[in-house]
């Protein structure tokens, strides 16, 4: 009788083991039979978002390989092996890409596998006044108190092998690589060069970019945005992604072919020398210098808004 219950007693301690070392490892029991269900969509509406503010939400993605080693929150994406967040072009806002604490005192074990978390939605008082994390980057909602399970086979989406040819390619990067130089073209007077110190220990200021910095940049062979100037730039994107599925992606390829033109007409207005410039003191560098203005600049930034949203949808439509 004695050594039945030793054998029940030892039976139990392992089994409370065994559940403490899955605890520990970062992914515990699934508690989400209560929980809404979020997608990364709805995620880029805040209007969306406000409505399930304070509830338990659960989202299905992978953790970006650049989580913070300690553990203490993740970065979230519905797009595998990804090293760093995704990031709106010259800004440090976060795009297509979730901020997942832990509770407090606790930290999550990389994966690469899917997982699907739990936790609560918290969301920012006002879209224009986001949440800022200890990298400095800014999102407009985070889930907190959260937990993971690795995702099985059967909750994967019927589109996931899709998803995983452009996840394997690296398509993707490619293309927020094209959002960075239109962008550039766009608004390339509000680019800047920080101001430093030479080797005489001389303060050199900064300065807001001139029109002759702008076209050095994208026409100089090897300048940092040269690489989108070069002729059939846009065609070997669309031939990329193509490459992937001849057919699936199509509306991806429109979305480059809007980008395209975008990027065309604000270089014409870069050439015809379409912009005013002020000669002022700028608070940031110390010291008065020429700013430029775009005679369209407002005008061009809105396209460049509006097409990299239609990009981001789409990015955030493919759900698992």
């Amino acid at each position: 009788m004695r050594k039945r219950n030793i054998i029940q007693a030892l039976s139990f301690l392992f089994a409370i083991i065994l559940i403490l070392s899955q605890v520990s490892c970062g992914e515990k029991p699934d508690n989400s039979d209560n929980a809404t269900k979020l997608s990364f969509k709805a995620a880029t509406s805040y209007e969306d978002l406000k409505e399930l503010d304070g509830q338990t939400v659960i989202i299905n993605g992978y953790m970006a390989t650049s989580s913070p080693v300690d553990g203490g929150y993740i970065f979230l994406m519905n797009l595998p092996y990804q090293s760093c967040p995704f990031c709106v072009p010259n800004t440090s806002e976060l795009s297509n890409t979730m901020a997942v604490y832990a509770p407090e005192g606790e930290s999550f074990a990389y994966t690469t596998q899917a997982i699907k978390v739990t936790g609560t939605l918290v969301v920012a008082a006002k879209e224009d006044q986001p949440f800022t994390d200890k990298y400095g980057y800014e999102f407009n909602f985070k889930i907190v108190d959260a937990s993971y399970t690795i995702l099985k086979s059967e909750e994967l989406s019927e589109t996931m092998a899709l998803w995983q040819k452009i996840a394997d390619s690296d398509v993707i990067s490619k293309l927020y690589a094209m959002y960075d130089y239109v962008n550039f073209v766009c608004a390339w007077n509000t680019y800047y060069v920080n101001s430093f110190v030479n080797e005489k220990g001389e303060t050199i200021p900064g300065y807001y970019l001139y029109p002759v910095d702008a076209l050095n940049y994208l026409t100089k062979d090897g300048a940092q945005w040269n690489y989108g100037y070069k002729d059939g730039y846009f065609d070997s994107l669309k031939a990329a992604v193509r490459a992937v599925d001849p057919t699936a992606f199509e509306p991806l390829v429109a979305n480059i072919e809007k980008a395209e033109a975008l990027a065309h007409k604000a270089i014409a207005e870069l050439e015809a020398e379409n912009y005013t410039a002020e000669y002022k003191y700028v608070e940031m560098f110390g010291a008065s210098d020429y700013v430029y203005t775009l005679n369209k600049g407002e005008e061009l930034k809105s396209e460049m808004q509006t097409i990299y949203r239609q990009f981001e949808q789409w990015l955030a439509g493919w759900e698992m």
